[in-house]
């Protein structure tokens, strides 16, 4: 009896983040469901967890790292930025399973949003999450710093963790330079270009001459542990350009000071 109490008593103590930023009951709601997908599901299996933004649910993979990138976006709102004017066109390069589009749809109703996603498994996922939106585009491709296609480096690897490289197989895409989709797109400029793609961003930056003078705003989570260089390109991305930067969570926020 004594270790039940123990545990529900760790449980408890677990959903006070979730009660703090959603009150008692959607709280204690969202903790459960986070619980489920993080510790109790069988790995691999789908659990719903809510999107209080949204209204809507997100579907994430028990035992997989979904978990923590959900409490990294809903729990501690690393993509909680005021940007204005709001932006209207949005690429979410690394789109995983779709979570970090959602927020931005419901927190910018009016953007569209193109999703580049790397990996077949999340990208299935991020299809099925965003189901619905008309303002969310997934698609199965990759941000990279040439035109062509890069694979998997490392399939083993967790959920949030693909890495690509240059090559064919039975794992690549199709490889974008920014410019080269903000063209095919039919857009002159980007309002908010998001990369989170785990080493990727030293080769796509090393690009940022083509494509950053058209870009309002630009939010990078830096994987120098896996691609080291990464801080370095981005200093040089942005080297003489009218830039505010500042830290949002794990990410970079370039911000371009005439707006």
């Amino acid at each position: 009896m004594a270790g039940v109490v123990e545990k529900a008593r760790r449980f408890w103590h677990a959903g006070d983040g979730f009660r703090e930023r959603f009150g008692l009951v959607a709280g204690t709601r969202l903790s459960w469901q986070y619980a489920n997908a993080k510790y109790r599901g069988v790995p691999g299996t789908l659990v719903r967890v809510g999107l209080p933004e949204s209204g809507r649910t997100v579907e994430l993979r028990a035992g997989s790292s979904d978990a923590e990138v959900y409490q990294q976006l809903v729990l501690n709102r690393e993509l909680d930025v005021d940007l204005s004017p709001p932006p209207a066109r949005i690429i979410d390069g690394g789109a995983n399973f779709g979570l970090a589009s959602l927020l931005m749809a419901a927190h910018w109703p009016e953007a569209r949003i193109v999703s580049v996603e790397l990996e077949r498994g999340n990208f299935e996922l991020a299809q099925r999450n965003c189901a619905g939106v008309s303002a969310i585009d997934v698609r199965h491709a990759a941000l990279w710093g040439s035109s062509g296609r890069v694979a998997i480096a490392n399939p083993a690897a967790d959920a949030h963790s693909f890495r690509a490289e240059s090559g064919t197989g039975a794992t690549s895409v199709r490889a974008y330079r920014v410019g080269e989709l903000l063209d095919e797109l039919g857009w002159d400029t980007v309002d908010l270009v998001k990369l989170d793609i785990e080493g990727a961003e030293r080769q796509v930056l090393g690009d940022g001459a083509a494509w950053l003078p058209r870009v309002r705003h630009l939010l990078v989570e830096l994987h120098d542990r896996f691609e080291p260089g990464c801080s370095e390109a981005l200093t040089a991305a942005l080297a003489g350009g009218d830039w505010d930067v500042r830290q949002q969570g794990e990410y970079q926020l370039a911000s371009r000071r005439n707006g």
